[in-house]
């Protein structure tokens, strides 16, 4: 499917107003594929998109474990859409605020701002896109690129000491899922003078993902292979210390006492709470159809979309699978409006269905990449580190996908032009640690 094909080339006879809550991967990739679609002329003034997001930026959750271990990328990593040369539209606002309800058939969402008061924005039609809710150190836990700067200093000054890296300092990673992975991953490539240990309940790591022993039992070697110690099938607990070290207690009864301790056992749970319960399934997912628009049991559902983890679908939550959902919901509203005003007897478009997502991984592990598909088995390497997440884990290659750049970036493109090649993206695999 095209997502943007022959529809660009049709007009609207009234400002049609679109909702985006949440502005990473998926509402990023909608917002940016419906001024396409509207072609951007402010003279039509067809669509009105408003984002309501708790972020003042686009972060790349994705690449958390590196904007959270090396100050070098903390910056990076986040966008401020002030800053954004694309995101400069008459006819697109960003509000930066948390959605706490919204009213299918009044079409109405309240909003929280910044210092405490509530707003109503009403909407012909929304898309959710607020995706997982994880915890600190996975994800920001500010809403400011200020904040979240003074937060990941503070972090990377407790990993590494607030001196020179000493060799022996310790530091623990408890979970071995796809971020305890790639913190511990990140960690021991940044800081080899570093003793990093990974803690799991389990006997494998990545336990709970739907992928083959073989890719767990590669991924353990590759930790292996970078240095990270690894404590398989035991249960930790952790206590302070007065001189701000952690005692760390197995299951066993082994203790290790460590200078730095992160958690990365809780799991991520859907940002849903602000829709009506017969929107969501028993994970609090969202139901959607094929189209990505709500179930049918809920009034206007066909004005109600929905797009990355926060909705139930096949497959690994992963960034490249958002984005492309974002492309195929925006088509979708844009179907939908130009329906909406089609005469008694004409034809509508047809909306555009999504397939099945395989399960695949992409995940970094320190200096190597390891990858998963079905037809092409697991691949890792050096090399392939390079080529799959070059060296922001995949930063600059989804801004360059999205077509986003900022204003010094631009500045620097004028002055230093380079041919860029744009991949059309598919359901090739991404990481596992996508938002």
């Amino acid at each position: 499917m095209n997502p943007l094909g022959p529809l660009t080339n049709l007009s609207l006879s009234s400002p049609h107003r679109v909702l985006v809550v949440g502005a990473a991967y998926g509402g990023i990739s909608a917002l940016l594929n419906l001024l396409d679609l509207s072609q951007g002329k402010p003279a039509r003034n067809t669509i009105e998109i408003t984002v309501i997001d708790e972020r003042d930026g686009f972060f790349h959750s994705v690449g958390a474990p590196l904007a959270h271990v090396s100050e070098k990328y903390t910056s990076h990593m986040w966008k401020r859409y002030s800053r954004l040369n694309e995101l400069q539209h008459p006819n697109l606002r960003f509000k930066h605020g948390s959605v706490q309800s919204i009213n299918p058939e009044a079409k109405v969402a309240e909003y929280l701002d910044r210092n405490g008061k509530i707003h109503c924005q009403s909407y012909d039609y929304v898309l959710i896109a607020t995706g997982l809710k994880r915890h600190w150190p996975a994800v920001p836990r500010s809403g400011s690129h200020s904040e979240y700067m003074q937060d990941a200093r503070t972090l990377i000054a407790t990993i590494t000491g607030k001196g020179p890296v000493q060799q022996g300092r310790k530091v623990v990673i408890i979970g071995a899922g796809a971020v305890g992975v790639e913190f511990a991953g990140e960690i021991k490539y940044n800081y080899p003078d570093l003793s990093v240990t990974l803690i799991h309940s389990r006997s494998e790591v990545l336990s709970s993902e739907p992928l083959p022993a073989e890719v767990k039992e590669k991924c353990k070697t590759l930790l292996e292979e970078e240095g990270v110690d690894l404590i398989l099938g035991n249960r930790a607990t952790v206590e302070d210390l007065p001189n701000d070290q952690f005692q760390v207690t197995l299951a066993n009864g082994d203790k290790i006492v460590a200078d730095a301790v992160l958690d990365a056992t809780r799991k991520g749970c859907p940002t849903t709470a602000f829709l009506p319960e017969e929107c969501l399934d028993e994970e609090k997912e969202i139901k959607v159809n094929s189209n990505l628009a709500f179930s049918p049991s809920i009034p206007n559902a066909s004005s109600h979309f929905g797009v990355g983890d926060v909705i139930a679908w096949s497959g690994i939550k992963r960034a490249g699978g958002a984005m492309v959902m974002g492309q195929v919901a925006a088509t979708n509203i844009y179907a939908s409006i130009l329906n909406s005003e089609l005469g008694s007897g004409s034809e509508n478009f047809q909306l555009g269905e999504l397939p099945e997502y395989p399960a695949v991984i992409g995940i970094a592990i320190g200096k190597q990449c390891l990858t998963y598909d079905k037809t092409s088995g697991v691949k890792w390497g050096v090399q392939l580190m390079k080529d799959y997440f070059g060296s922001d884990l995949g930063w600059s290659a989804s801004l360059k996908f999205l077509g986003l750049t900022d204003v010094e970036e631009k500045e620097e493109i004028a002055k230093h032009p380079t041919k860029v090649e744009v991949k059309e993206l598919g359901p090739e695999p991404v990481p596992a640690t996508a938002a």
